[in-house]
């Protein structure tokens, strides 16, 4: 079974061709059930993409929540997508897996087209730059695939300089400072609704212009699905490309 969050389809990506090749199943985690019977020598997978080098809130309230029934002998492990750096989410979720009593055998990262737009001097991918990061991840995906069907114990990270740093102080200063606040709509906004249906957690609902409510992930889906460009985020946003994966950009890779 393989869990994940997704919001700009990176990640979703990532579980559904997991899970083809394992012969698995993805579940998107908000509409994961709250109890899953397993059989013996199971795989149990996450996936989710990288924030400020650990990973969404989401996925440890899911891992908290969460009740697996007849554990034995499980294969647990993790594919985060990033497009730079994970810091030490392989320590972050072997300790909260531990305390769920299960092991955290493997991690990977997968490299991914930028979607993070949330802060100055960060802009996504040229077209070039996307086609080339897809067409090494295809690769990737295969390699990780097989070390997961071999139950390998091994955790490959993109960890990046100063990774204990970044995951310890990074993750708390983009907890108090980056919230749901900071999103708005311009006028080019025509109401389509758009991105209350694409917001993965039902945190947006539309009335005169589309208002956010208090349990957002940050995910920004709805930021880069407005085909008007409409919602923007602080002065941050403004006048920058955004990023959905297609099937298209595969295709082309």
């Amino acid at each position: 079974m393989i869990f994940y969050f997704s919001g700009t389809g990176n990640s979703q990506w990532v579980a559904e061709e997991l899970a083809r090749r394992l012969k698995d199943k993805a579940v998107l985690i908000p509409k994961a059930k709250k109890e899953y019977k397993l059989g013996n020598d199971e795989k149990i997978g996450f996936v989710f993409p990288i924030y400020a080098w650990s990973a969404p809130k989401i996925v440890f309230d899911f891992i908290n929540r969460v009740r697996f029934e007849n554990v034995n002998n499980p294969f647990v492990f993790f594919v985060c997508t990033c497009h730079t750096q994970t810091g030490t989410i392989d320590r972050i979720m072997k300790k909260a897996l531990a305390k769920k009593g299960l092991p955290c055998q493997a991690g990977f990262s997968l490299r991914m087209p930028n979607n993070y737009l949330l802060a100055p001097f960060v802009k996504t991918d040229s077209e070039k730059k996307k086609i080339q990061l897809l067409a090494q991840a295809q690769v990737h995906l295969d390699l990780i695939a097989e070390k997961i069907q071999k139950k390998k114990n091994v955790f490959q990270l993109r960890r990046g300089l100063g990774a204990s740093l970044l995951s310890g102080i990074g993750r708390p200063l983009f907890e108090k400072f980056m919230t749901v606040k900071g999103f708005y709509v311009t006028d080019a906004c025509n109401r389509c609704g758009l991105c209350a249906k694409v917001c993965p957690v039902g945190n947006i609902r539309v009335t005169e212009k589309p208002v956010w409510g208090d349990h957002c992930e940050l995910c920004q889906a709805c930021l880069n699905y407005c085909p008007q460009q409409a919602v923007q985020y602080g002065h941050y946003t403004k006048n920058k490309k955004r990023y959905v994966f297609s099937e298209k950009l595969l295709e082309d890779s």
